[in-house]
């Protein structure tokens, strides 16, 4: 796939050729600033599609995040994922601030556990 920049340049250009065909650019110090904005906002769009595609963003099983109450098993609470707040129900007691790990998502909730330690995940 082309590069972003280049595509953006490719429909700047474009848009510069129906203007002066259609004869629509007149003043050059509002059309030009405002080319020069269409074109960015044309980058980061295209940008942010190409780093995107492929990308499943609804998976949150395995990602980690911060328990923001204490929970007992089986209860609710509430966890931060990925800079989102979840409502997620405990598969065991985790206390406000400890590290979880998502094991699945039913509906709009998360099920979660504690995050294993780091010397314990080293040593497996």
């Amino acid at each position: 796939m082309a590069h972003p920049v280049a595509i953006t340049i490719i429909i700047i250009v474009i848009l510069i050729a129906v203007l002066v065909i259609t004869g629509y650019i007149s003043d050059p110090i509002i059309d030009i600033p405002s080319l020069a904005i269409l074109g960015f906002l044309t980058y980061r769009v295209i940008n942010v599609v190409i780093k995107t595609r492929g990308r499943n963003l609804y998976s949150y099983e395995g990602k980690i995040g911060k328990a923001l109450e204490d929970m007992k098993v089986g209860k609710e609470g509430y966890v931060l994922v990925e800079g989102e707040y979840w409502q997620a129900i405990a598969l065991e007691d985790i206390k406000k601030g400890e590290d979880i790990v998502v094991v699945k998502r039913e509906g709009l909730k998360l099920i979660v556990k504690k995050r294993a330690s780091r010397v314990e995940t080293d040593r497996v």
